[in-house]
């Protein structure tokens, strides 16, 4: 560990991605982070590695900016690199890069021009097309002008908003992250509840491609400043979150290494846009054709992404090399170290993943101590933090045995 004094992370988010990211860094460095959130909670407020504003007004641009100049006042002498954990904390990061910057905050993230492009979800399976990037056969519901659903795939399909930041500030019933839908009737009927609603953007009706979790894959890359990727690491996913509000989200997942094939057509896109800093990209295996299918980017590290530290990558020492030390990086690494990054109990892993050689593979690093949780900290020293995470797992056995 480095002893990094000068270096101050603000976190804009306060759960479960920020704990994991504020651990990042005090691993790499030994500091403290500060998280701007909505809203407090026992991650955010009963932890040694992190001190929490609260602020739940944070979504509107004037107060946000009032609270960032705050801390650029309080905290003159401090390198302070401004990371989103949500799709809405980066996209008010983005937008406001410049006045950020004036402020005297390091803002590590592409321009809002590439960020609609990339995180619009129609504008994303464009660039797919364009550098060769496989994804499933999708179809774009525009609200602003609707007409009839024609699909050119069968049921049942997936539906889920195009732009994930302005669909987390609309509410409407039975409002869910992501749906599956057995008939036209039925999306006909959640496109009518959508229309009714605040949601300002389209919708995207997609085929289901078939499997359980175990299809989905992780792919992270660092791109520095120069848009060339510096650092791959894949994850296979073993179990992801089922409940509404969380699901598709990874509970368990086995670092590994993809096929060339797949984190090339990742590499083409990035560097062929001009991207810098974390991406992640959300993969799932077709075992119809055999092909890795791209669902979105994330302009962002993962809420999962302590898998990349956890197997001995730190992220948050890409960052801090770069854009703090001006360090230049040479060629690129593949992360290949065994690990599993687990927030559930091994035997729900094992109740849930069908395929032997999977478990067997899991079981293999619990052997060798090659596992992490990322809210499971030793080196934060607030004991209420450690009595949470006894409870949390607890309560991770009792919500996901209702999956096996």
């Amino acid at each position: 560990m480095k002893d990094r004094k000068d270096l101050l992370p603000v976190l804009i988010g306060g759960d479960f991605a920020a704990y994991s990211q504020a651990r990042t860094f005090h691993e790499a460095y030994g500091v403290k982070s500060l998280a701007v959130t909505t809203a407090g909670n026992i991650l955010n407020t009963r932890t040694s590695i992190l001190e929490t504003i609260v602020e739940p007004e944070l979504t509107q641009t004037p107060v946000f900016l009032k609270k960032m100049k705050e801390i650029a006042e309080n905290y003159p002498q401090k390198h302070k690199i401004v990371l989103g954990c949500r799709d809405w904390q980066v996209r008010i990061v983005i937008e406001n890069k410049d006045e950020l910057e004036e402020m005297g905050f390091i803002v590590p993230y592409i321009d809002r021009p590439l960020l609609d492009q990339l995180v619009l979800k129609e504008h994303f399976y464009e660039l797919c097309d364009r550098y060769g990037v496989a994804y499933p056969k999708t179809f774009v519901y525009d609200f602003s002008n609707p007409g009839p659903v024609e699909l050119d795939f069968d049921f049942p399909v997936i539906a889920k908003p195009s732009n994930s930041a302005a669909y987390y500030n609309t509410y409407f019933e039975g409002q869910k992250k992501v749906y599956k839908i057995g008939t036209m009737e039925e999306l006909l009927e959640l496109l009518e509840r959508v229309g009714k609603s605040d949601y300002p953007d389209k919708f995207l009706i997609q085929e289901f491609v078939p499997g359980d979790d175990t299809g989905m894959h992780l792919l992270t890359c660092y791109c520095d400043r120069n848009s060339k990727v510096r650092l791959i690491a894949a994850g296979h996913t073993m179990m992801e979150d089922h409940e509404e509000n969380s699901i598709g989200n990874p509970a368990a997942i086995l670092s590994e290494v993809l096929d060339t094939k797949v984190t090339d057509s990742a590499v083409r896109l990035l560097e062929s846009v001009g991207y810098i800093g974390f991406a992640n990209f959300d993969i799932k295996y077709d075992p119809r054709d055999g092909v890795y299918k791209f669902f979105e980017i994330n302009t962002r590290l993962g809420s999962s992404s302590y898998y990349v530290t956890g197997a001995g990558y730190n992220t948050a020492e890409w960052y801090v090399k770069e854009w703090l030390d001006g360090e230049s990086f040479d060629g690129c690494i593949t992360a290949d170290r065994p690990h599993l990054y687990t927030k559930i109990p091994q035997s729900i892993i094992h109740g849930y993943v069908k395929d032997r050689g999977l478990r067997e593979e899991v079981a293999e690093q619990y052997k060798a101590c090659r596992v992490s949780n990322p809210i499971d900290y030793r080196s934060d020293r607030n004991l209420l933090h450690h009595a949470y995470v006894r409870y949390f797992m607890h309560r991770q056995k009792k919500r996901f045995l209702t999956y096996l």
